[in-house]
C-alpha cells in the first residue's frame, strides 16, 4: 500500500484519536497550523496533514506571480458556492487578530473582483457564480460554458489570482466519471494555476452519499496530486470525520445522505464562533474556518509575512 493510500485509509483512525486528545494540552501543542490561543483553537486542522513541506516548492510558484496582492479565488461546485460558505469569512463571530488580518489582505469585505469570497458566493446567473457553480464537474470547469460560466482560462487571465482553494470532484463521482478521466482535468486545472503563479491549496472532497467507494478514489488522487506537486491541503474530509466519526457525520456535519455540508443545525450557523462545538455542528462554519486558517498558514510559511 502506497503513503498517499496509508494516508487515507488511516485518516479516520487519526482523526478520532485526535478528537480523544482535544481537550489536553497535547493537542495545542502539536497540531500543526493550530497555536495554544483559545480553546476554540484546539478544533481546527485535527485530521490528517501533509508529510511533506510545502514551502520551498511555492516559493518558486509563488515568484512568477505578477498582480495584485492577495486576490484569492475559490474554485469549485456549490459546495463552494453556497453563500454559507464565504459567510464566517464575511460576517462570521469569534475571530482572532491573524484571523482578520488574513482577510484584510484577501480583500474580504470589497466586494469588487479582488474579493474572492465575494466572487465566489455572488449569484450572477442560475446558481452559478464568478467562479464557482452548482452541479459542475472539473472537466465542465476547464470548459466553459456550464450554466454561463466562463472557462477556467478565461478566470484566471481575468482575476489572477495569487492563491486558488480548488474543490472539485463531488459531481464528478456522482456522475461516476473514471477515476482517470478525473485526475487528468484535475492535473491540468493545477497546471494552469502554476503557470500563472498562482499557489494552489487542494481540498479533499467530503464522504460521497452513495459513491462512497469512487469518492475514497478520487480523495486518494487529491492527496496524489497534491504530493507530486508539492501542494498544500485542506483536509475537508478528515477534518469531518474527526469531529464526527464512524458515519456520526452523515446527518450532522453534512446532510443526511447528501454529501452537501450542513448550514444552520441545533442553534449553530455558518457565522457563530466557530467553538469546538459548533465546529461539530455546521458543515459549513466548518469549512469556512478551515480556509480561513489554512489560507493564513500557507500566506505565513510562502511569503514569511
Amino acid at each position: 500500500m502506497t503513503a498517499i493510500a496509508r494516508r487515507v485509509k488511516v485518516g479516520a483512525m487519526i482523526a478520532k484519536l485526535a478528537v480523544l486528545a482535544a481537550f489536553g494540552a497535547l493537542v495545542v501543542a502539536t497540531t500543526q497550523g493550530c497555536e495554544p490561543q483559545e480553546e476554540k483553537e484546539q478544533a481546527v486542522f485535527l485530521g490528517t496533514h501533509e508529510s511533506w513541506d510545502y514551502a520551498p516548492a511555492m516559493n518558486q510558484v509563488a515568484e512568477r506571480f505578477r498582480g495584485t496582492e492577495g486576490v484569492v479565488l475559490h474554485v469549485g461546485d456549490s459546495i463552494t458556492f453556497a453563500a454559507p460558505y464565504t459567510a464566517w469569512a464575511r460576517r462570521g463571530a469569534g475571530k482572532t487578530p491573524e484571523d482578520e488580518a488574513i482577510l484584510e489582505w484577501s480583500h474580504c469585505g470589497a466586494e469588487n473582483e479582488l474579493d474572492g469570497w465575494h466572487l465566489a458566493s455572488r449569484e450572477v446567473g442560475d446558481f452559478w457564480s464568478y467562479t464557482a457553480a452548482g452541479g459542475i464537474r472539473a472537466d465542465q470547469y476547464i470548459a466553459g460554458g456550464y450554466g454561463g460560466m466562463a472557462a477556467l482560462d478565461e478566470i484566471v487571465r481575468k482575476y489572477n489570482p495569487q492563491v486558488a482553494i480548488v474543490m472539485l470532484g463531488t459531481n464528478d463521482a456522482w456522475q461516476g466519471r473514471s477515476i482517470n478521466a478525473y485526475a487528468a482535468d484535475m492535473a491540468k486545472i493545477l497546471h494552469r494555476l502554476l503557470d500563472n503563479g498562482t499557489v494552489p491549496i487542494l481540498s479533499t472532497i467530503p464522504q460521497m452519499v452513495p459513491a462512497w467507494e469512487l469518492g475514497e478514489q478520487y480523495n486518494r488522487e487529491i492527496w496524489r496530486l497534491a504530493e507530486k506537486h508539492q501542494l498544500p491541503v485542506i483536509d475537508f474530509y478528515g477534518e469531518i470525520e474527526a469531529r464526527q466519526p464512524e458515519g456520526a457525520w452523515n446527518g450532522t456535519l453534512l446532510n443526511k445522505d447528501d454529501p452537501h455540508p450542513t448550514a444552520e443545525r441545533v442553534g449553530v450557523t455558518p457565522e457563530s464562533e466557530p467553538t469546538p462545538n459548533n465546529l461539530r455542528e455546521s458543515g459549513y462554519l466548518l469549512r469556512g474556518r478551515l480556509s480561513v486558517k489554512k489560507l493564513s498558514e500557507v500566506k505565513q510559511r510562502v511569503w514569511g509575512e
